[in-house]
């Protein structure tokens, strides 16, 4: 779904390069507004020589004004919009679902839905909800909460994706800020405190900033998930619970151990907070008072003396080499309407570097140690581990295997260098958990950047599905297992593939399915997951292919074979 902070980048591409005053030469397109009764592609001539007016957002809407008429536009899941492109058909080769051609410019609209509305009727529900549209710069905080608690019987998972409470949020900001509040999806609104209201808003606007920043940059924005679409939480590494939940039976996804049922039993002030470069909105008193044990403060920084340039320990108030007092602290940053994301830099605990790399290197006076230090690297990489293997066996057979040794890590093109690891790495990077793709099934637990992933019921069914994952035979790589998209009789249906990116994959193709079980049809059966809350919850079954309605009644649990890790989509 392409959800509030994409609507708005779509809107502030339209207003770059796209100069209002142009009139329509040609338009085309279909108009899905089922309450218009024979509607078609005829009903757009009415814009023909119409003046460009502007462009709004709102939520995940979007007005094109043209005088006085205008299009409403959704993007819907995978809707997006061109202007000026050279093909007009999108990456699959799809004609766009409308065409508007201007004076100077041609913008194209893919996927997207189109209605006819009246400009005045369009701007005044602009004007009516922008205070609560997430995205918004005119966003009220108090406004917010306010429709919020009017939901009082009402789910949080419901409510959080209701357009006319909260314009712009989607299932990603919903389940993201969910967690970050510490509730559980099903609970009311009744249940919370004022001061729980108020967070949850807090961080619904907060994560969408982030998704906003992140689109905007082009930076991934799957790192920063801490539940949705992960096989494990980000924050306690539980298995995530999968479910259908609410009035629309939208995918939820959840941590059962970091979000209660029971709102009284959330401390606010312990919710962990996001570690990210992205920051993240602080104004007024919107500002809440969060744990920053791991971040510097100013008395624990070493400091640089402004005369002499020399640096002095924290605890120092003059500088021992020229007695000039310490600076300072430099004022805080006012937060204005226009720059509103700050940057929050990473945590340092001030420990030993993780690794250790020492170079020996002759020189023209004897041989000299360089000794690098990494902050990041991880020391239980396998090339780290290999390393520290050989580092015990040196330790264990003495000086005699030490030549031998250093004489394999030239021959491997190591250059003589040997890693040392400090301490046991405790925190899981983000970059960690790579995103699989919507159209992508990991039923053998492989995800596209070779990251594992593990349903926390059957770790060892997982890791023996493994050893039955083809290879293609190009390149000898474990195949990636897709899902049949497709209308047709073969739609659902699971087959391997090389799991390299499209330009560079080869044509290995073979099904996965050919040991499901058959139907009373006599047909390959479909697996499928349980997605209600309950004791099998998450488990994969066989059921028959057949459109609902002319199914027989064929239901087998899948306990072996690659669908035990099974990860629906949205």
């Amino acid at each position: 779904m392409v959800e509030g902070p994409g609507c708005t980048l779509n809107g502030e591409k339209i207003r770059a390069k796209v100069q209002k005053g142009q009139k329509v030469i040609k338009i085309h397109g279909t108009e899905t507004n089922t309450s218009s009764a024979g509607s078609s592609p005829s009903s757009f001539q009415i814009f023909m020589g119409c003046e460009f007016t502007g462009v709004e957002t709102l939520g995940k809407e979007m007005f094109m004004y043209f005088g006085t008429r205008a299009l409403r536009l959704h993007f819907g899941m995978n809707g997006s919009l061109r202007i000026n492109p050279q093909n007009k058909t999108d990456l699959n080769g799809k004609p766009p679902a409308l065409v508007v051609q201007l004076s100077n410019d041609v913008v194209c609209f893919f996927d997207t839905t189109v209605e006819i509305r009246l400009t005045e009727a369009g701007k005044q529900k602009v004007r009516a909800m922008e205070s609560l549209d997430v995205c918004s710069p005119k966003f009220s905080f108090s406004r917010a909460v306010e429709a919020v608690k009017r939901e009082s019987a009402r789910m949080l998972c419901d409510v959080l994706l209701d357009q006319s409470v909260l314009p712009g949020v989607g299932n990603i900001i919903k389940n993201e800020a969910l967690f970050d509040s510490g509730l559980n999806p099903a609970v009311k609104v009744k249940q919370l405190t004022d001061e729980q209201v108020h967070h949850l808003v807090k961080m619904t606007r907060d994560f969408t900033l982030l998704f906003y920043k992140c689109r905007k940059n082009g930076s991934p924005l799957y790192k920063h998930y801490k539940v949705y679409k992960r096989p494990n939480c980000g924050q306690c590494s539980g298995t995530i619970t999968v479910c259908r939940l609410g009035d629309n039976g939208r995918m939820t996804y959840f941590c059962q151990r970091c979000q209660t049922g029971d709102p009284s039993e959330i401390n606010i002030s312990k919710l962990p907070t996001r570690n990210s470069l992205i920051g993240w909105v602080y104004q007024g008193e919107m500002c809440s008072s969060h744990d920053d044990d791991d971040v510097a403060k100013r008395e624990e920084e070493e400091w640089a003396c402004p005369l002499c340039t020399l640096i002095n320990l924290p605890s120092h108030k003059s500088c021992e080499a020229c007695m000039s007092p310490r600076p300072e602290e430099p004022p805080k940053l006012e937060h204005s309407p226009l720059s509103r994301d700050l940057i929050r830099y990473p945590c340092n605990a001030f420990a030993k570097p993780l690794q250790e790399i020492k170079m020996n290197r002759r020189a023209a006076f004897g041989n000299t140690t360089l000794v690098l230090t990494s902050l990041s690297a991880k020391p239980d990489s396998p090339l780290s581990l290999a390393i520290n293997q050989t580092n015990t066996l040196e330790t264990a057979r003495g000086p005699s295997v030490r030549s031998d040794l250093q004489q394999k890590s030239h021959s491997n093109g190591n250059g003589g260098m040997r890693f040392k690891g400090n301490e046991q790495y405790k925190r899981e990077s983000p970059a960690d958990h790579s995103q699989p793709n919507k159209r992508m099934r990991t039923m053998n637990g492989e995800l596209p950047g070779g990251s594992m992933q593990h349903s926390g019921r059957d770790t060892q069914k997982n890791d023996a599905s493994l050893s039955t994952t083809p290879c293609c035979k190009s390149h000898h790589r474990p195949c990636a297992l897709r899902v049949v998209t497709k209308d047709g009789e073969n739609k659902g249906r699971q087959f391997y593939t090389c799991s390299l990116p499209k330009e560079t994959q080869c044509n290995f193709f073979e099904w996965a399915d050919l040991h499901f079980p058959m139907c009373h049809h006599g047909k390959r059966t479909l697996m499928k997951t349980v997605l209600k809350l309950g004791p099998n919850n998450g488990r994969n079954f066989y059921t028959c292919p057949v459109k609902m309605g002319k199914q027989c009644n064929f239901f087998q649990w899948a306990e072996n074979g690659p669908g035990i890790s099974n990860l629906p989509g949205r």
